[in-house]
């Protein structure tokens, strides 16, 4: 007999995100949109004995379009992330592996992708960040997974699916929705659309562009397999 098979660790913001990710050979952990509350689950997770086990580290989930082209579905594979001036490039037999195999279904880009500890959350951050990076995307988690996975000597790559592109900019009613488990807090979100109802368009407009990105990991995550198109010959 041979060795087990990797398993592979995917880190995404939401727990619905989880869910779509979850698998035989897959452990999740899930930030719930807090970025420093990631890196300490990295941390607990790196001293257990499941984390010898992990062969790859994957990003995976919605992002922020940065760059106008983008539309809501469309699949950002990271070439590399870029986080306060600093790169990770992701490996490149697995996001090569990856982009053939979703490239004749889905409208898919490569390119850098940016990390950032916060939401960004207007239509003139996203496109000033695109002109500071020309990173195509955004996300939460990105960063500090890639930077786990250098740490640990562990191939990384980041699969993300564009929710709000950058001609849109989210209402504030979305950037206090989480709880710590990445669940939505519907009640924040009902309070807060009570003291504003004028919020509601654009959370409805959200919703969609979410829901189309949601289509997106999903087909995502048929179409690459057990291990997100990670190969043995990659480890």
């Amino acid at each position: 007999m041979g060795p087990p098979p990797p398993t592979l660790l995917v880190v995404t913001g939401l727990q619905r995100e989880a869910r779509v990710a979850a698998g035989a050979g897959v452990v999740t952990l899930c930030s719930g949109g807090n970025p420093d509350l990631l890196r300490e689950r990295l941390a607990a997770f790196a001293r257990t004995s499941g984390h010898s086990k992990i062969g790859g580290v994957l990003s995976f989930g919605l992002a922020g379009g940065l760059a106008g082209h983008l539309r809501s579905g469309d699949v950002v594979i990271s070439t590399a992330v870029e986080a306060g001036g600093r790169h990770h490039r992701a490996h490149d037999g697995w996001h090569e592996n990856a982009a053939s195999a979703l490239g004749a279904r889905l409208t898919v880009h490569r390119g850098t992708t940016a990390g950032r500890d916060m939401v960004l959350v207007t239509s003139s951050q996203k496109i000033g960040l695109h002109r500071e990076t020309g990173a195509l995307s955004v996300d939460m988690e990105s960063h500090i997974a890639a930077d786990y996975a250098h740490r640990h000597g562990l191939p990384f790559a980041a699969i993300r699916a564009v929710s709000d592109p950058c001609s849109r900019s989210l209402p504030p009613v979305a950037m206090d929705a989480l709880t710590q488990d990445g669940k939505v807090a519907i009640g924040k979100v009902i309070t807060g659309l009570l003291r504003d109802t004028g919020q509601l368009p654009a959370l409805i407009a959200a919703g969609l562009d979410s829901e189309r990105a949601f289509a997106s990991l999903r087909r995502c995550r048929r179409l690459l397999g057990p291990l997100f198109g990670l190969r043995s010959a990659d480890l």
